[in-house]
């Protein structure tokens, strides 16, 4: 393999272009030491002979040299153009954003998200998807998305979260429940119903360690993939649910109701966040679509 540099390339055609290893250094702002070094080391990685030297009189190419020289300025040509993409993709908000969400968060925040980016970042391009907190973050890993919204209990160690909402867990219970006119009650209070929760790894064990910290034994009951599922079964008074925020409505998918009370309980708030692959900066689309997930339009669709 070569082992040849872009700044010797550049001294290379610099001194072609001047006629003189001097004239070279200049247009480059190098020492004429360090092109003339430059140019034996390209010299001996590429095993031509690029110029005929004469005291004096400057440098001629040889025919090797003008066949390398072509070369040189296509390869330079084309670094330039590598450097204005890179330029663009870091400051440019113009472009595709990948985005994965949870199905508990996407009904509530992708509808306003994509309207929001459509009026303020119109050349900016959403691609969307959503899935259980297991599978968006797969995407992510895998590169198949830029980033995904998911609650920070539900984060594996392999993403960074960056902060959007703090928001509190909610007792579900049925409209007509003993406690649904309160507007709190302690998780003790229920200890004895079931506990109807999404089955989804990080889903469930964020809510079981909400019940935990609050000291109360779990009563387990059904468990379901889709949330709406849960609220309709709570709906029916079948038992209750702990959700992390509170969605506008109160009316589930079949019709029914559910109300939904503060946990009187300590137990600690959720992050809802941006996950990204641990250590990777956002470039400047990603970095306008977090910006618009904190305004307060976003977090109004969080609960």
């Amino acid at each position: 393999m070569l082992n040849t540099t872009i700044r010797q390339l550049e001294y290379f055609v610099a001194t072609a272009d001047a006629g003189t290893v001097s004239g070279g250094a200049m247009r480059c702002s190098a020492s004429q030491a360090a092109v003339s070094t430059a140019l034996r080391e390209l010299e001996k990685s590429l095993a031509v002979q690029l110029f005929v030297r004469r005291t004096a009189r400057g440098v001629t190419l040889t025919a090797s040299g003008a066949r390398v020289l072509g070369v040189a300025r296509r390869i330079l040509g084309d670094t330039s153009e590598l450097e204005e993409l890179a330029r663009a993709e870091h400051d440019d908000v113009v472009g595709p954003v990948r985005l994965a969400c949870t199905s508990a968060l996407s009904p509530r925040v992708l509808p306003v998200l994509a309207a929001a980016c459509a009026r303020r970042y119109p050349r900016v391009a959403l691609q969307l998807t959503d899935g259980l907190a297991e599978s968006v973050q797969s995407l992510v890993l895998r590169g198949e998305a830029d980033a995904c919204l998911l609650y920070r209990r539900q984060l594996v160690p392999e993403l960074d979260g960056h902060s959007i909402h703090t928001i509190e867990p909610y007792i579900v219970v049925a409209a007509d429940h003993r406690l649904a006119e309160r507007g709190s009650a302690s998780l003790r209070e229920l200890a004895d119903e079931p506990l109807i929760l999404v089955d989804a790894t990080g889903s469930r064990r964020a809510i079981e360690n909400v019940i935990a910290e609050a000291g109360v034994a779990i009563h387990p009951g059904w468990s379901f993939t889709n949330p709406e599922t849960v609220r309709a079964m709570v709906a029916r008074g079948l038992g209750y649910s702990v959700f992390s925020g509170r969605p506008i409505s109160t009316e589930t998918f079949d019709g029914g109701r559910v109300a939904y009370l503060r946990i009187a309980d300590e137990v600690s708030a959720n992050e809802i966040i941006l996950a990204l692959p641990r250590g990777q900066q956002p470039n400047a689309r990603l970095a306008a679509v977090e910006q618009l997930l904190t305004t307060d339009e976003l977090r109004a669709s969080f609960g």
